[in-house]
């Protein structure tokens, strides 16, 4: 915004914006300063307040907005943009870009007469097509209002050419005077010196943002007012304006009766699939509305939908799947019957578990045309060959990041391959098929990745998955982050409920509970929003099995009654995990036989889906350890054995070190600790912090068992973990242990006088027996077992017997003194 000469109007155009919403907006307001130029984010930290410091900073600026836009409309107005920063600049893009369609407004005033500004964003910003670059004569002063109907009627009157120019900056969404006297059929000086009073006097509330103009066509019958639109769309398309400009207003026509506004569609909506395919569903709707029998555009509408409304792309491509000859070309035919399973598995009304994805993965290959292209194993995507086979007791080769792989790397035509590669990546891990499984899919999965657009959210969701159960749980998690952020650009509102939920699962199995648990909270929030298009428990159930982890039991068992009823056999990842969250439930009730018959369950099921990945749910491992607590250890050493063998079919350290913690259960006192060892040095290079405390908990436990130095030490690296992770269940524990080899070594601290008092009154003796026996004054007695009783925290004798007796490693003298006696 250029400011007039002898004004100072940023406010009088702030508040102009603000009552074009309707209602009077909040307006901030900030003037840069230039000795602030170069500070990063300095000019957004006094527009917004200081960021909160620590992991919510980078997202505190874009919650205040959220929580400002909640109140209302919402103008940011800053002036001096001169001396902008940088990093406010940048905030301000993201900030646009994600914000639409809320009732937000940001100005950047400049005084005329100052250079351009230096920043690179700036020149950046002035690119996008949200923003606009007016003269802020040229609104109308404060306290003008929109005209009424009867203003206009009267200006149709008297003033017709006036409201002629008017309409045309509003159908233009332009106050170009060479594109609004085109269209006003006014010479462009006439046009610019109508536009500047058509702004003083009301007329257009302005670009920023165009709002307001409805009363200029209330006097215009419905034909009337589209033959303006169709004018400017014509207008706008002959003046090269971008294509989707034009779409835009061909989208208000009721008929698309000249060829060129079909053609204009379809190249908006090819310019947009990619960028904004909730825009391209729209040019695509309108021209299947319009009676195109294009089956290519069918088809493009289709695909465009599966991200956004799966259940809608469902619907299409039945159509086409099922066309009678003619009416579609056979290579569309057949390509909207390849892809239509796999919609049908998104939405659950297929199974997904290993053997429903081996049927579709050769009805799909039998095809042909929608098979993976060949050269998709390791040596192609420069994946490291398989590590070899390894002993129980050594820690697997880690896996080692494959680079990306090379832009030779076609990229792939249609969505479908994407998700026949995702479908096969997803099944070999999942049935961990022999030692090279683990490279199979880790080769797929990351083929999938790193190969581009076009591909649907459910592939790239399932090669995250892949390399979650591969231990490279750092880059699914960023790829799943990006997923979410663009599907939320792009107003993808199954693809981004679908990929935060399964984020939330993967925070889970990282053993983050308190990430876990947001996560999880803010991806149930969005399957809400979802609603009819098919929102999954996913998300619930990782809510609950977060909370469990943090020892909140009576939060994971309201989670998971939201649930009850809903048949979850066909959702092969839900169904699983419902059951083991279920279970873990159980067994924080102390309920162990209920918790191991869900258990069960679970595995009998996995095992009848020909599922062998070792970390999918970890049922054998949490079954293993209450076989132990119900005292069944043949049975429990059993499932030991089954988890070791699973897992050495899936090398990866955190399934090895997860074996090896299921060994040590069941182990007997002379192997338990080395074997707790090396389960804890193995998950400590794993991506499973759960694990990895759960291994240092136990074999801090273990040696302090056996009265051994170094249980300390574990044990503090069990509660550091799992204090940093939120797993609560686990810090508690190893509080405990903590707090009791304290107080096992608590008779330490009594002095060798209170000592021998404290052994014999524990023994049972009277004050005057002590007194006697040790050659004191009973006086002197009473006065130590007062001492004795503040240290150790326990009342009378009866406590101080109860205490000798819960430390039998300690001192037993008392005895033997009594017996003298």
């Amino acid at each position: 915004m250029l400011d007039p000469p002898g004004h100072s109007s940023m406010d009088t155009v702030a508040h102009h914006v603000s009552t074009a919403y309707g209602r009077e907006a909040n307006v901030r307001r900030v003037g840069c300063l230039r000795e602030t130029a170069g500070t990063e984010h300095a000019v957004l930290r006094r527009l917004l307040g200081a960021p909160p410091s620590g992991r919510g900073a980078r997202y505190a600026p874009h919650t205040v907005v959220c929580g400002l836009l909640a109140r209302g409309p919402l103008v940011l107005a800053i002036g001096d943009a001169q001396w902008c920063d940088e990093g406010t600049l940048r905030f301000i893009d993201e900030l646009m870009r994600s914000s639409h369609p809320e009732p937000l407004t940001v100005l950047l005033h400049l005084p005329r007469g100052v250079p351009t500004p230096a920043a690179a964003a700036f020149h950046e910003l002035a690119t996008r097509d949200y923003c606009t670059v007016v003269d802020s004569a040229r609104p109308r002063p404060a306290g003008t209002t929109a005209p009424a109907a009867e203003d206009v009627a009267e200006l149709a009157r008297s003033e017709p050419r006036l409201l002629a120019v008017a309409r045309a900056a509003a159908a233009l969404h332009s106050t170009d005077p060479d594109l609004v006297g085109a269209l006003a059929g006014l010479p462009p000086q006439a046009a610019d010196r109508l536009l500047e009073e058509a702004g003083t006097r009301g007329l257009l509330p302005g670009p920023l943002p165009l709002r307001g103009t409805r009363p200029l066509w209330d006097t215009l019958s419905e034909g009337e007012r589209q033959r303006w639109y169709a004018q400017a769309a014509e207008i706008l398309n002959d003046a090269a304006a971008p294509v989707e400009q034009v779409a835009d207003l061909l989208l208000e026509q009721s008929r698309l009766d000249r060829p060129w506004m079909r053609t204009v569609l379809r190249e908006a909506a090819a310019a947009s699939r990619h960028h904004r395919p909730a825009a391209a569903v729209a040019y695509l709707t309108r021209l299947h509305a319009a009676g195109t029998e294009d089956a290519a555009v069918h088809l493009d509408l289709a695909e465009a939908l599966v991200d956004i409304d799966p259940s809608a792309a469902r619907a299409h491509l039945a159509r086409l799947a099922g066309a009678p000859s003619g009416t579609a070309h056979r290579p569309i035919r057949d390509h909207a019957a390849g892809l239509l399973p796999f919609v049908a598995l998104m939405l659950h009304d297929s199974p997904d578990s290993p053997a429903a994805l081996g049927t579709l993965l050769r009805r799909t290959t039998a095809g042909g045309q929608d098979a993976p292209p060949a050269g998709t194993g390791p040596r192609d995507t420069g994946t490291a060959p398989a590590a070899p086979a390894c002993p129980a007791s050594s820690t697997p080769p880690p896996t080692p990041l494959s680079p990306r792989p090379a832009a030779s790397a076609r990229a792939f035509a249609r969505p479908t391959e994407h998700l026949v590669l995702a479908a096969r990546a997803l099944r070999t891990a999942l049935t961990a098929d022999g030692p090279e499984a683990r490279e199979t899919a880790v080769a797929d999965a990351r083929r999938v990745i790193w190969s581009g657009r076009p591909h649907t959210a459910w592939a790239a969701v399932a090669a995250a998955r892949v390399l979650t159960l591969a231990d490279d749980t750092a880059t699914a998690l960023d790829h799943l982050q990006r997923i979410v952020a663009d599907s939320a650009e792009r107003e993808e509102l199954w693809a981004e409920s679908h990929a935060a939920s399964v984020r939330a699962l993967v925070l889970l199995d990282a053993g983050r509970a308190t990430e876990a648990a947001e996560a999880a909270s803010a991806a149930s929030r969005l399957a809400d929003a979802e609603g009819a298009t098919g929102g999954n428990p996913l998300a619930t159930i990782a809510l609950a099995r977060a909370l469990v982890a943090r020892g909140d039991l009576d939060r994971a068992q309201e989670a998971l009654r939201r649930i009850d009823g809903r048949r979850l056999e066909d959702c092969f990842w839900a169904h699983h995990h419902h059951l083991t969250a279920l279970a873990l439930v159980e067994r924080g009730r102390g309920r162990p036989e209920q918790a191991l018959r869900l258990l069960e369950r679970c595995g009998t099921s996995l095992e009848a889906a020909g599922v062998g990945n070792p970390v999918f749910t970890l049922w054998w491992l949490h079954s293993t350890e209450l076989l132990m607590l119900l005292d069944r250890p043949g049975e429990a050493a059993q499932r030991a054995e089954h988890g070791q063998e699973l897992a050495e079919r899936w090398l990866t350290p955190r399934s090895m070190g997860l074996g090896l913690l299921a060994r040590s259960m069941v182990a007997g006192p002379s192997d338990r600790v080395e074997l707790l060892t090396e389960s804890a040095r193995v998950l400590a290079r794993s991506s499973d912090r759960h694990a990895h405390a759960l291994a240092e908990l136990h074999l801090g436990t273990e040696l302090l068992r056996r009265s051994d130095r170094g249980a300390h030490p574990r044990l503090r690296t069990a509660l550091a973990t799992a204090a940093r992770c939120g797993l609560g269940s686990v810090a508690d524990q190893a509080r405990r242990a903590l707090r009791s080899s304290a107080d096992r070594h608590a008779p330490a601290v009594l002095s060798q006088a209170e000592r021998p008092v404290a052994e014999l009154a524990a023994a049972g003796k009277s004050n005057r027996a002590i007194a006697d026996t040790l050659c004191l004054t009973a006086r002197t007695v009473e006065y130590h077992l007062t001492n004795v009783y503040r240290k150790l925290g326990v009342t009378g004798r009866a406590g101080l017997t109860k205490w000798f007796a819960a430390h039998p490693s300690q001192p037993a003298s008392a005895r033997a003194l009594g017996d003298a006696s």
